[in-house]
């Protein structure tokens, strides 16, 4: 998935997600120091990163699948959440 900011106001934040195959997202939502929430009409996305005691950082990585009218959200998004943590370890040489 490929996203980029189109707006930021305050700790308010608008960006757009493509899929590899051509899907596309808008999202908005928090983002504040150590952590941001991104909600778009069907997925919701958390992150976190904190400083560990005696160097490196601790980032967590959440998500689902909304539907729209139910209070509750649906498994199917750990695949892509494990995807972009491995890439992250990648880019980061761990």
């Amino acid at each position: 998935m490929t996203a980029r900011k189109r707006r930021v106001a305050g700790d308010r934040v608008e960006a757009v997600a493509w899929s590899r195959y051509g899907m596309r997202a808008r999202f908005r939502g928090v983002l504040r120091p150590g952590w941001c929430r991104l909600q778009s009409r069907f997925l919701i996305v958390g992150m976190a990163a904190a400083a560990e005691p005696g160097g490196g950082t601790r980032v967590a990585l959440t998500g689902g699948v909304r539907v729209p009218g139910r209070a509750a959200l649906l498994p199917g998004a750990g695949r892509e959440l494990r995807r972009a943590m491995d890439r992250l370890a990648r880019e980061l040489g761990l």
